[in-house]
């Protein structure tokens, strides 16, 4: 598998994990055409949903306050689009070297560093031609705890 292949399957079984610890399930659409790598569904009250675009990085992108990720232009358009299902983006940020992004014993599995979300909605149009860096801030750790919340607010229909 090519290693950005791996740096995704990585990513999603990060958000996977997240989810489940969280209570949730994540489906995955069989294609990706409008930039929407899965969808996070709860059981419980209205059943809320919300999208994700997943990415992945061994990049040094980390600064004090943000996570600095380029993303295609073709994303950033879709993710800040006014949907039905709120969406996110989730960037897992992996150390560089893919030996150390997973570390398992009998008593621990461990995923190395941690995915960050951001909600695009609602983000200004851009004029650049292929790529725009979003700045995802680094309070925004994808945890249970937070996505229990972000659920929460797609319940109430608050923006995310």
């Amino acid at each position: 598998m090519e290693l950005n292949d791996r740096k995704w399957r990585f990513s999603m079984a990060y958000i996977s994990a997240v989810a489940a610890h969280a209570g949730y399930q994540v489906t995955e659409p069989h294609v990706d055409k409008d930039s929407l790598d899965g969808i996070l569904i709860g059981e419980e009250g209205r059943r809320p949903m919300i999208g994700f675009q997943a990415k992945a990085t061994g990049r040094d992108v980390l600064k004090p306050e943000h996570v600095a990720f380029p993303l295609p232009l073709k994303n950033y358009n879709d993710l800040r689009a006014d949907t039905v299902i709120p969406r996110l983006l989730i960037v897992v940020v992996l150390p560089q070297q893919h030996e150390e992004w997973l570390a398992q014993s009998e008593d621990e599995l461990r995923l190395r560093r941690c995915g960050y979300f951001f909600s695009l909605f609602g983000q200004s149009e851009t004029d650049n031609a292929t790529s725009v860096t979003v700045h995802l801030p680094r309070t925004g750790v994808f945890t249970s705890e937070q996505l229990r919340a972000l659920m929460g607010r797609a319940e109430r229909g608050e923006p995310l």
